[in-house]
């Protein structure tokens, strides 16, 4: 379980890199067995070596892996990743079942609202793709409470689509780059947000790269996040099902029902060998 962040000290010896530290595979994907703690430790306190370009972290629920087995992009979005996380309830106790070392669940909501807190005012820039102009603005007034300076964040709400448009993208992704952020925030769900920073990954610099959908909203106080006993108990997807029921009925209530046949493929796979570090680390490997 993650420690407290009020046990958290930047002065503090950190863990290696996620890309170096690393528990097991399901579904045959690499998870980190650093837990929500060291990896906050990790984006707050050590820089993206300069040239080696963004490292991408990927948190996976159940309907990630649904959508990844007839979205190959979004698949090859997630071998690229620099690390993956198990945020879903059912992925973790899948991981379990299987034996992976994974130190408990790491959500993307809870990373990010930790995250943010620690980040140093004096030497971090942000960039922000959010839902809608009100969760920017009241993301903005947060880390100005907080110290930042007005130029070292920037905001960007895309029209609907964008990703389909090429060049809005060329054009956000060269705004990104042009802001030279140390992280970057993409806020506007899964698959579009993996793709599109995975398909645009030479041009965005050197920076962490958290495809965390809605936790912007959450942590913009937009959206109401399920309370904490649901969350323990594994039922944060009922609860978002009932707060959205027109956009995340059939997600959760039926194509979900593939994860009980993804996990059965899975459990038949044979043991694959540890990639390595090249193949893991998209910083250090050549796209195409």
């Amino acid at each position: 379980m993650a420690q407290p962040l009020a046990t958290y000290r930047p002065d503090a010896p950190q863990p290696e890199s996620p890309s170096l530290t690393e528990a097991g595979q399901i579904f045959g994907l690499q998870f980190s067995a650093l837990d929500e703690q060291a990896l906050v430790a990790q984006m707050a306190t050590a820089e993206v070596p300069s040239g080696t370009g963004p490292k991408r972290l990927a948190t996976a629920n159940l309907d990630h892996i649904v959508q990844m087995a007839r979205n190959d992009a979004f698949r090859r979005a997630y071998d690229r990743a620099w690390t993956i996380t198990a945020d879903g309830m059912p992925v973790y106790l899948y991981a379990r079942l299987r034996n992976v070392g994974l130190p408990g669940r790491v959500t993307g909501a809870d990373l990010f609202a930790r995250l943010i807190e620690v980040l140093d005012a004096a030497r971090h820039r942000c960039f922000f793709v959010c839902s809608s102009t009100e969760v920017a603005e009241r993301l903005e007034q947060r880390l100005l409470r907080r110290g930042f300076r007005r130029e070292a964040l920037a905001f960007c709400v895309p029209p609907h689509a964008f990703e389909r448009d090429a060049a809005y993208s060329d054009a956000l992704a060269e705004r990104i780059r042009r802001h030279a952020p140390t992280h970057l925030f993409m806020g506007l769900g899964a698959p579009k947000s993996d793709i599109w920073t995975d398909r645009y990954h030479d041009a965005l610099g050197d920076c962490y790269v958290l495809n965390v959908g809605a936790a912007l909203d959450f942590t913009a106080g937009v959206k109401r996040r399920a309370p904490v006993l649901v969350r323990r108990i594994g039922l944060e997807w009922a609860w978002r099902v009932a707060s959205e029921p027109r956009r995340l009925y059939r997600r959760y209530l039926v194509d979900s029902w593939q994860f009980l046949w993804l996990v059965a493929m899975d459990l038949c796979r044979p043991a694959e060998p540890l990639p390595s570090r090249a193949a893991r680390d998209p910083g250090i490997r050549r796209r195409t």
